[in-house]
């Protein structure tokens, strides 16, 4: 370890000053790591310190002092014999190799070392675990942090403004989980993408073509059965969805979301809710086709409800909703003539799971032509609830295949755009907030039965601050200013060193914080790019105006 500097007084047991010697002055980095040794009742301890603040000092350069005059008229001034120094401001994190809390505050005149193995910082892995490992330790070319797999099931956030490296963070993420050793062999995290721009598809044409090397057994992208993809794309699978695996009160309470009824009224919601438990006692076990077919549709639906024992405004409002909804999703193609014909349901589910597959919903201009926000904000409402569903079922033990019970099984739910999903409507005000129940539903539900989210978002502070408080790991990019507190009240513990970063952190670092990590502080992280390069997002802006615009104005 090379030596950088020395302690100065008034040090205490969570921060300390040191000066930096001349050898080490451009060397060093805010947000490094350092050794501090020290000596406490007779044993020698090695404190863990993070570079927190960087100040540079000389004296002839004071405010007011005795050269300012001669600085106004530019004149010259004798600085080489001026008393110059830096000093570095560091936040203590703990002792190794335990990073036990530090005891007693590092003496005046302890010497400052540059971590030169970061190794020792993860020293404490634990054996029964398993661990990918994530970019490089930041001021390090080559210094990989473990992540730990466990973790994966209490939710992550991906946060970061356009450009911050946000999405590289999440591609990079994508390929070290779809190929994690264990035991000798590979394996890897089956997940389902809600890919809002297509910043992902790469990774499902790298697979058709044999470039991505993966342990998935297979990459499907499911589109809108009238967008351009399904055109385009042969192998594109259709989203069609099955209303069956939706409770009947789910579903009349997603019919009336869906229709604009913020402030749902219980009336209309208990009508449509009877209605469907008629229909599915007189006999018809399938709800798909009465949705699909014109004809079945108002003949069992629409004059079920006029059946009903209700009030007249009560009636005509719940089947305003209930043709809405039907009409909406029937001309996208989301709902089939059958169940059996549906492609996001329980088989869909089981055979992600079972064989190891990425499945992208494919919400982009391509995949989606033409939808709205609302209609996606039900795909993702539906989804949520299936997944939560059957994954329930894994835990209990109700879910039987030729090889007996299934047990718990594990899967990641990646959201881009994640606002759009669960709105924080006080800042917010998207119009619909189909999907937020159901996913602030997994968000506090979904870890005791494997299933793990992952929000991606430039504005956490748009996110519901319900479903964001229950993320426990983040991954944080350079945000807006705007964000700040608010990042800062969800973390809680950020050091205020970490929080003035924020802002200004170059692209491709982020800092991660949270459960995920072996070790009780956040890290800063360099992002290496990913092995699938995007072609989605990326510009060249300069060679157009050379190549096209210069030939076609006079």
């Amino acid at each position: 370890m090379s030596t950088i500097g020395v302690i100065l007084s008034g040090a205490t047991t969570t921060k300390a000053a040191c000066q930096i010697f001349e050898s080490a002055e451009k060397n060093i980095r805010e947000g490094m790591l350092v050794i501090i040794k020290t000596t406490f009742s007779s044993r020698e301890l090695r404190i863990l310190a993070r570079i927190a603040k960087i100040e540079t000092h000389n004296e002839f350069f004071e405010v007011g002092d005795i050269w300012s005059e001669a600085r106004r008229k530019n004149q010259p001034i004798p600085y080489d014999v001026a008393r110059r120094y830096v000093i570095c401001q560091l936040d203590l994190l703990g002792i190794l190799p335990r990073l036990d809390d530090v005891p007693y505050p590092p003496s005046p005149g302890d010497y400052v070392y540059l971590l030169s193995n970061p190794l020792e910082v993860f020293s404490n892995l634990r054996r029964d675990e398993v661990y990918i490992f994530f970019g490089s330790l930041y001021g390090y070319s080559d210094a990989p942090i473990p992540l730990r797999i466990e973790s994966l099931p209490m939710h992550m956030a991906v946060i970061g403004v356009t450009g911050s490296g946000k999405s590289y963070t999440v591609g990079y993420l994508i390929e070290k989980l779809s190929r994690i050793e264990v035991n000798d062999g590979y394996t890897a995290i089956p997940m389902i993408i809600i890919d809002a721009n297509g910043d992902y598809l790469d990774y499902y044409f790298a697979f058709k073509r044999g470039e991505f090397s993966t342990s998935y057994s297979e990459i499907l992208r499911f589109v809108f059965s009238k967008s351009s993809a399904s055109i385009n794309d042969p192998d594109a699978i259709p989203i069609a969805i099955d209303l069956n695996i939706m409770e009947p009160r789910d579903l009349a309470e997603s019919i009336l979301e869906y229709y604009g009824s913020i402030s749902r009224s219980e009336l209309q919601a208990s009508a449509i809710e009877t209605l469907i438990q008629d229909v599915k006692k007189s006999g018809f076990a399938d709800l798909n086709p009465l949705f699909h077919d014109d004809e079945q549709f108002e003949r069992v639906i629409i004059d079920g409800i006029e059946r009903l024992e209700a009030h007249r405004q009560t009636k005509e409002a719940a089947k305003r909703a209930l043709r809405i909804f039907r009409n909406d999703l029937v001309k996208v193609g989301l709902i089939p003539y059958s169940q059996q014909v549906a492609t996001l349901n329980y088989p869909f589910v089981d055979e992600l799971t079972e064989n190891r597959k990425m499945a992208i919903i494919d919400f982009s201009v391509d995949g989606a032509t033409g939808i709205s926000l609302k209609i996606k904000q039900f795909v993702v409402a539906y989804l949520t609830r299936l997944l939560y569903n059957r994954f329930v079922a894994y835990k209990m033990g109700s879910i039987s295949t030729k090889s007996g019970y299934v047990g718990t099984r594990y899967a990641l739910f990646i959201i881009e755009e994640a606002q759009n999903y669960c709105p924080n409507l006080e800042v917010y005000p998207v119009g619909s907030n189909i999907a937020r129940e159901n996913l602030a539903l997994i968000a506090t539900q979904g870890r005791k039965f494997g299933l793990g989210i992952v929000l991606v978002t430039q504005r956490p502070s748009f996110i519901d601050p319900i479903v964001f408080s229950m993320m426990n790991s983040y991954f944080i990019h350079r945000i807006a200013p705007e964000d700040i507190n608010y990042v800062r009240r969800a973390l809680g513990g950020l050091p205020e060193s970490i929080i003035r970063k924020l802002p200004n952190l170059e692209t491709g670092t982020a800092v991660i914080s949270g459960q995920i990590l072996p070790v009780p502080f956040p890290l800063l992280v360099k992002v290496p790019r990913r092995k699938v390069e995007p072609k989605i997002g990326s510009t060249d802006v300069s060679n157009y105006l050379k190549n096209v615009l210069i030939g076609d104005f006079h």
